[in-house]
């Protein structure tokens, strides 16, 4: 019975560089990017699903681990994009410190 739980946790935490890869390939396919998270979601919820499919999961409430593990999975996928991008933009992403936009002084 351990054995099955550390065989989904590693399911879920494995598929998490998968979903990645799958969100960058149906980039091109996606113009607006507030749904890339969504669709990391989802990724996650098929990978999760379909793994647990191929492995045996049969009893329901194991069903609802895996549910929970494909949205964690996903939303962890989401963190890291995001977070990736935000170190690639670079000072440009900070939004508290906006010193580049506005050249002018409009108050004087």
């Amino acid at each position: 019975m351990a054995d099955s739980e550390l065989v989904k946790s590693l399911v879920a935490l494995g598929g998490v560089p998968l979903i990645l890869g799958f969100v960058q390939l149906f980039k091109p396919f996606i113009s607006d990017i507030r749904y890339y998270p969504l669709l990391a979601v989802a990724m996650g919820l098929v990978i999760n699903l379909v793994a647990s499919w191929a492995l045996g999961v049969s009893a329901i409430s194991d069903w609802v681990a895996v549910l929970f593990n494909g949205i964690i999975a996903g939303m962890a996928a989401s963190g890291l994009y995001s977070t990736g991008s935000t170190l690639r933009e670079g000072p440009a992403a900070d939004k508290n410190n906006r010193s580049t936009e506005g050249e002018t002084d409009e108050t004087k």
